[in-house]
């Protein structure tokens, strides 16, 4: 019985196994055309590490659904983009090495991700960098554990009841938090989270 979380860098892909079977649906879009096959049920939201962090018009923080993308990616990428993501939250706040990032491929500019959540959200909100670093975390972990919940509790199942499968890029670092929101107890990381789906 799982519950699984696949964070990459533009969205967060959720789907269940309950009694060693995914949960299917029997219609879904693709590309906006409606079509009637069983097919495994994944809802799909736009939080991933490229989240785009912004202030709507009343000054309250959102993140996503728009996405750096790859290129030019997060401000900490140092490949021009200046907007703050998720992935710039995660590296002010130590979750990730900045100089062991994709293992050790990609250098992150730790000043960059705190100039860009500096300008763009902290300073607006009146916060110190970190704190606005962490209430990126809290919303994303919130929306995630809302896409968790229309899964699950939603569709008569308790979630408390599953353990929760961290997969891609980004999944391992939220499952702790979204674990602790849901009441999940147990958390199974792959050896290789992020290549899990293709290599399903």
């Amino acid at each position: 019985d799982l519950i699984t979380v696949d964070i990459g860098g533009t969205s967060c892909d959720i789907s269940m196994i309950s009694k060693a079977k995914p949960l299917l649906r029997h219609e879904g879009k693709i590309d906006g055309y409606a079509i009637r096959v069983p097919m495994v049920d994944v809802n799909a939201i736009g939080s991933g590490g490229g989240s785009v962090a912004w202030l709507d018009s009343a000054g309250g923080l959102r993140v996503g659904p728009m996405s750096a993308g790859s290129d030019p990616g997060p401000a900490c990428y140092a490949k021009g983009g200046d907007q703050p993501t998720v992935t710039d939250a995660s590296v002010l706040l130590g979750l990730l090495d900045p100089k062991f990032f994709a293992g050790g491929d990609v250098q992150l500019d730790p000043a960059l991700a705190e100039s860009s959540i500096n300008k763009h959200i902290a300073t607006p909100m009146g916060l110190t960098v970190e704190n606005a670093a962490l209430s990126i975390h809290r919303v994303v972990n919130a929306q995630m554990s809302e896409g968790i919940r229309s899964v699950t509790i939603r569709q008569g199942y308790d979630p408390r009841c599953f353990t929760l499968l961290a997969l891609g890029g980004a999944g391992p670092l939220h499952s702790a938090e979204l674990a602790k929101e849901l009441g999940i107890r147990q958390i199974l990381t792959p050896r290789h989270p992020g290549v899990l789906s293709a290599w399903g």
